[in-house]
């Protein structure tokens, strides 16, 4: 009788220490603390970050990284179990509203990490409030890169394309100075627009397109592929790229510079090698100015275990190191952590892409802050570029009430925020 008293008291003490063990981060036999970072890099930039992640498990025994790289993460994230996230400057705000992240700035802290570490668009892309809620990783502004063999320099304005078009046009009907796309990274088209012109389109929470000085700016874009031709018509889905990446032989449309996001960089280079020629975005409008985006790391609203919270801080302290960060640089995007830009610096051939760049960091104005902004942008990217370089007859007053039409749709999108 005793013997079974004994065996019952052992198996509820053993089920009790079996239950203490199981934290919801645990990696079972491995005894690590596992720690999920999701993140959207399934690109040529993803092995880079691979890379961090491995250096970094492999570096201690304590914690574990488990990597996730998803085309759609954001939507993975809000349904699974993830514990970090790289969120886009232009979503930050909706992320902190819907609280769905926390305040990192307890995480930098026990990094060692401050806001004295990143220059002043770093700051910017992670803070709401002065409260830091992503970790600035890198500013990826629209990117020129030029094939060497049709242009010998890097154009610094609208009116140097638009000869090197006409030189261009006059050799063969087939080649551009530069390709405009219908739909992809048409947002960074209208941001640059609205940057290079001073044109705020932020009012009171929502995109407001309408300003009649923005529609000049847009029907620009229409000139310069129906009047100018320096941009070939109805390019389609990543046209800026792809025309760039044609070989004449293909006989088919061919750019000789293309404006598009850093994470091409790798394609270009393996595709031009030497003749790959890269410059800072052209000043296409009134005034110098480039837009994009910036990834920040966020930490998930629901982690409190403090061993996920200690791994997290070992994590950041590794990877803000600037040997370990440069790995991201190599890439070809632009960390905004001093240290590491004046690693950069020391090898500008290795690190070519992020050491031209970061003299973009000068001239680089966000995107507006507005909850839900692709969301709010969407009418603009699926409908207004597509009329903007594929319908030749576009008036300004047909462009106007395409304008209105997408105010009215980012006005109840903003209207949505809780």
């Amino acid at each position: 009788m005793l013997n079974r008293k004994y065996a019952m008291l052992m198996s509820a003490g053993l089920l009790t220490f079996a239950m203490s063990g199981c934290t919801p981060n645990d990696s079972g036999d491995s005894g690590k603390t596992e720690i999920k970072f999701i993140n959207g890099f399934t690109g040529g930039d993803g092995d880079y970050m691979k890379k961090i992640v491995d250096d970094f498990n492999s570096s201690q025994d304590k914690y574990e990284v488990v990597q996730s790289q998803e085309k759609e993460h954001y939507t993975k994230f809000k349904s699974g179990d993830y514990d970090l996230v790289v969120i886009h400057e232009t979503n930050l705000d909706t992320y902190q509203k819907d609280q769905l992240i926390q305040d990192v700035g307890p995480f930098m802290e026990a990094a060692e990490i401050s806001e004295s570490d990143f220059n002043d668009a770093g700051v910017q892309s992670g803070s709401i409030d002065d409260k830091m809620f992503g970790v600035p990783l890198d500013i990826h502004p629209l990117t020129m890169f030029y094939n060497k063999d049709m242009v010998k320099e890097a154009p610094t304005d609208y009116e140097q394309l638009k000869q090197l078009g006409e030189s261009l046009q006059a050799k063969d009907s087939n080649l551009y100075a530069f390709g405009l796309p219908s739909t992809g990274l048409t947002t960074f088209y209208f941001t640059v627009a609205a940057a290079q012109n001073g044109i705020d389109l932020a009012k009171e929470g929502y995109l407001d397109f309408t300003d009649s000085g923005y529609a000049d700016a847009l029907m620009q874009y229409h000139a310069m592929v129906f009047e100018d031709k320096t941009s070939p018509e109805k390019l389609g889905l990543d046209g800026e790229f792809q025309a760039f990446m044609k070989s004449a032989e293909d006989s088919s449309k061919q750019t000789a510079v293309t404006f598009t996001g850093p994470w091409y960089y790798q394609a270009v280079k393996e595709k031009y090698g030497d003749a790959l020629g890269i410059g800072k975005m052209p000043t296409l409008f009134e005034k110098e100015a480039t837009t994009g985006n910036a990834h920040t790391i966020s930490v998930a609203a629901s982690v409190d275990d403090q061993e996920t919270k200690d791994g997290i801080a070992e994590f950041l302290k590794f990877m803000y190191t600037p040997e370990n960060l440069a790995n991201w640089a190599e890439s070809g995007q632009t960390p905004t952590h001093i240290a590491t830009l004046e690693l950069i610096s020391e090898d500008p051939e290795k690190y070519a892409l992020a050491n031209q760049n970061q003299e973009q960091l000068e001239i680089y104005e966000p995107a507006p802050r507005v909850y839900q902004f692709d969301e709010q942008m969407r009418y603009m990217n699926e409908v207004v570029f597509t009329k903007l370089t594929g319908e030749a007859n576009l008036t300004k007053e047909d462009l106007m009430a395409e304008l209105e039409k997408a105010t009215k749709a980012a006005k109840q999108v903003a209207d949505t925020q809780q």
